[in-house]
């Protein structure tokens, strides 16, 4: 597991930008506005208005998505699943 700081900083070295979805209710998360798609430089902004967000990066499909929680600075590997998450990845993926 990382701390969002370093899972960022590695996400931007890679890639140039990430499908995002942010917490919305009924354990359901919608895609960000302009259609989920954004700068990993944007992400950073995006992480103090919300407390819940999924990220993925859109150069690779195979890379799970990942949960952020800024409020402990926590980042965990997740299955995303038509905006649900439908389980927890292994922790140390992350």
């Amino acid at each position: 597991m990382k701390n969002i700081t370093a899972f960022i900083d590695q996400i931007e070295k890679q890639y140039r930008s990430v499908a995002c979805w942010i917490y919305s209710e009924n354990d359901r998360y919608t895609e960000i506005e302009g259609g989920g798609i954004i700068s990993v430089s944007k992400l950073r902004s995006i992480l103090e208005h919300h407390l819940h967000i999924v990220v993925q990066p859109i150069e690779d499909c195979e890379l799970d998505a990942h949960l952020l929680l800024p409020e402990i600075s926590m980042v965990i590997p997740v299955q995303f699943i038509n905006g649900k998450i439908t389980s927890y990845s292994d922790a140390e993926a992350a």
